[in-house]
């Protein structure tokens, strides 16, 4: 038996520009963190002689294929058919929290998935061959429309800057935050759960936002993740980096991703004491986050009663092997 975990994430600058239509020609960069919120899978043997199928995954359903190719779930299956493996196999797929909230789940479950099957069969990988082999599952195999920047926060861990250039190229950067620089961000961090569902392939147009209408405004959103970086690595009032995210959520508004529903729940978050926030993820639902002082907190949660609310932990490790039995 073999279990795994990759993280989830929070996207703080640089959405959009991850996306290989843009990053192709104008490069891409992007400031991460993976949180404390994990994908786990399960892979054991699976002894088909007493049962009429020779595959089990369970995820939000079961299934009990004769093979490989019949898997419906399409990740599951190009993964399994990607590895070779056809039968004998059980496999069981967790999560923290549920998908399709703009914190990159669904990369996470195949950057996990991917070094379970691969540590399954007796194989040592890295976090590069993970997120490379992830993206190509997800946006050649599968044909899914979106950035590269989830398969490698869920592949690597930690906060960094990942730089996108060429046409799958990218560079991993992690900031050396100390532990106490680490818990005054986390410290300000609150996600608040919009209680709207999104796909980050599934949107007008095919991709979250129409890349190639707002060349301008993602480049803009792209070169905030340096300056970022920079405030974060100094000794900056966390206040500034929340007012910068501020900025970037401008911007990003300005693309099309937000509806009024989600514009008056950010609102209310501002006039409660926040200094900034955006919408994670491709944009029409999911997690807000906001950056808001710790001593105002509780004025934000009782401006937003009845939201769902959760405090993260960030700079998660990468994805990982968290129990192995031969």
């Amino acid at each position: 038996m073999v279990i795994t975990q990759a993280p989830l994430r929070v996207s703080f600058f640089g959405g959009g520009s991850d996306f290989p239509d843009h990053f192709a020609v104008h490069g891409g960069t992007v400031l991460a963190t993976a949180i404390d919120r994990f994908s786990y899978v399960t892979v054991q043997p699976f002894n088909d002689t007493f049962f009429d199928h020779r595959l089990r995954v369970v995820y939000r359903k079961a299934e009990t294929p004769q093979r490989a190719s019949a898997i419906e779930n399409p990740a599951i299956r190009a993964c399994f058919e990607r590895l070779g493996i056809d039968a004998g196999v059980e496999l069981h797929h967790m999560a923290d929290l549920p998908a399709r909230t703009g914190l990159g789940s669904s990369s996470s479950f195949v950057v996990s998935m991917l070094h379970a099957l691969h540590a399954h069969r007796g194989e040592s990988t890295t976090a590069e061959a993970l997120a490379r082999e992830a993206i190509e599952i997800e946006r050649v195999i599968l044909g899914e429309r979106g950035g590269h920047q989830d398969q490698v926060v869920a592949a690597y861990g930690g906060t960094n800057v990942i730089r996108f250039s060429g046409r799958c190229g990218f560079a991993v950067h992690p900031l050396a935050l100390s532990p106490q620089r680490l818990a005054a961000l986390e410290s300000h961090m609150l996600l608040a759960y919009t209680s709207i569902e999104r796909r980050s392939h599934h949107r007008e147009n095919g991709t979250p936002m129409n890349v190639g209408d707002h060349r301008t405004a993602i480049c803009e959103m792209a070169s905030l993740a340096d300056e970022g970086a920079d405030l974060l690595s100094s000794d900056a009032p966390i206040a500034e980096f929340g007012a910068l995210i501020h900025r970037g959520w401008l911007l990003k508004r300005s693309c099309g991703v937000s509806l009024p529903s989600i514009d008056e729940l950010y609102e209310r978050g501002l006039a409660a004491g926040a200094c900034g926030g955006k919408l994670l993820g491709a944009g029409k639902g999911g997690f807000l986050l906001f950056i808001v002082p710790p001593e105002r907190k509780s004025l934000l949660r009782h401006a937003l009663a009845g939201t769902n609310l959760v405090e993260v932990k960030i700079n998660a490790p990468g994805s990982r092997v968290i129990f192995a039995q031969p």
